[in-house]
């Protein structure tokens, strides 16, 4: 069953993001190009040789998805993200129906989420006023897909 659950959001996600009725300057479909890791003072860049990164990201209507193939090493994993979202300014929050870690599904994930022109900034997790942690604190940087 979740099997059909997900490919039916897959197409929803698919068809829906190739729309020009987006409501929100963010919808449609990203490719990361740069992740960072931020501890304290301390910065891991992911977009590096030890680590290869290919995700890409898509919102449609209330929906989001992402998927991504991560090499590090030798190790390669795959990882995916789908549910719904709200967004309130630069607020926005997950609620995440499926994750390839299953102990993310049911929780909300909150995020600053700015669109600059074709770049989109994804900084997580933050504080109700969009402030991110400052233990560790995640940035992500897309660039829309025509």
């Amino acid at each position: 069953m979740k099997k059909v659950i997900f490919s039916g959001l897959v197409i929803l996600l698919i068809t829906g993001s190739c729309s020009n009725k987006d409501r929100n300057s963010f919808q449609g479909t990203w490719q990361m190009v740069q992740m960072q890791r931020v501890d304290g003072r301390k910065v891991t860049n992911y977009f590096s040789d030890r680590y290869n990164v290919s995700q890409i990201k898509m919102w449609s209507g209330n929906h989001f998805m992402f998927v991504g193939k991560y090499e590090v090493d030798t190790i390669t994993s795959y990882r995916y993200g789908i549910g719904t979202y709200t967004i309130n300014g630069n607020v926005y929050v997950e609620d995440i129906l499926y994750h390839f870690d299953e102990t993310y599904e049911g929780r909300k994930n909150k995020i600053w989420l700015e669109v600059r022109l074709d770049t989109l900034l994804h900084i997580f997790p933050v504080d109700d006023a969009g402030k991110p942690s400052q233990d560790t604190h995640w940035i992500e940087k897309y660039v829309r897909l025509k």
